[in-house]
């Protein structure tokens, strides 16, 4: 146990997986591509909006959110705050790489089951389905940015600081996570099959537990508490730096976020080309 705890952490192994991922990325790139977009039509066949479900399906579930937020419960982000806009622009800024995160993870574990032909295949990559789910999310993660970009607009809210240096890294800090969880659970979800129930519990559960709909001060301290323990908290507080208050306001999650990152993709990364031999028999 020992020596495999020593294994994980060892600063060796994460740079080499972290090299193997990348030499990936670009042997396949162009079938990453063409499997991402087949993913996403797929994933919307026989719906007439086809694709457009993409990015209309997330917009939607924070319309709901937020409307819900302002107009029944009246919630506001401070006494300034008119008509609730900046707390809207709040919960928008924190949900929007939550709801694309659950999307990736919520169909993580099933992955390399529903495509069990492929893996089957010698020459086939199958390390490619994992990371085509997270690219997947990308078109539902930049529109919910983008409505974020504009209700900035209407309100004079955030800074060209934010956008052109601070959200480029969210997006790297994103993708790194996230494809980090995607792998660990592809593989595993291949021979624990109601993980994928379990996953969805949890992701259901776990919205109220990250700081999404909570203004500064108004959690509890114990919920604080589990706030800091969770990765994506600190992926949640770097997008809203990011989008909201155009600053960096909580500096340790700029530290914190790209290190848990690295090493959570290593540790996906291995786990998933250790179990991938046996993928077949599973099958």
């Amino acid at each position: 146990m020992s020596l495999l705890l020593t294994r994980m952490f060892e600063p060796r192994s994460t740079v080499a997986a972290l090299q193997e991922t990348i030499g990936m990325l670009r042997r396949h790139r162009e079938l990453v591509v063409e499997m991402t977009r087949r993913e996403l039509l797929d994933r919307y066949a026989g719906n007439a909006l086809g694709g457009i479900w993409a990015v209309a399906a997330p917009l939607l579930i924070l319309g709901a959110n937020v409307f819900a937020l302002m107009y029944i419960f009246r919630i506001r982000f401070s006494e300034t705050d008119i008509g609730g806009m900046r707390y809207a622009i709040f919960i928008l800024a924190g949900m929007t790489p939550w709801l694309a995160m659950s999307d990736a993870i919520g169909r993580a574990s099933t992955v390399i089951v529903n495509s069990a032909n492929l893996v089957k295949q010698i020459v086939f990559p199958s390390e490619i389905l994992p990371i085509k789910l997270v690219f997947a999310t990308l078109p539902s993660l930049f529109a919910g940015i983008f409505v974020v970009f504009v209700l900035n607009l209407v309100s004079g809210n955030g800074s060209l600081f934010g956008y052109l240096v601070l959200l480029p890294l969210c997006l790297v800090y994103y993708l790194v996570l996230v494809t980090g969880f995607v792998y660990a659970l592809a593989a595993l979800g291949v021979f624990l099959r109601d993980i994928r129930d379990v996953t969805a519990v949890i992701l259901s559960v776990s919205m109220f537990l990250h700081p999404i709909y909570y203004p500064p001060g108004a959690a509890p301290r114990w919920l604080g508490v589990i706030f800091g323990a969770s990765p994506f908290s600190h992926m949640i507080w770097c997008f809203h730096d990011a989008l909201f208050y155009g600053q960096i306001t909580r500096p340790w999650s700029w530290v914190i976020c790209p290190i848990v990152s690295v090493f959570l993709l290593s540790l996906g990364w291995r786990i998933f080309r250790t179990l991938r031999p046996t993928f077949g028999n599973a099958l």
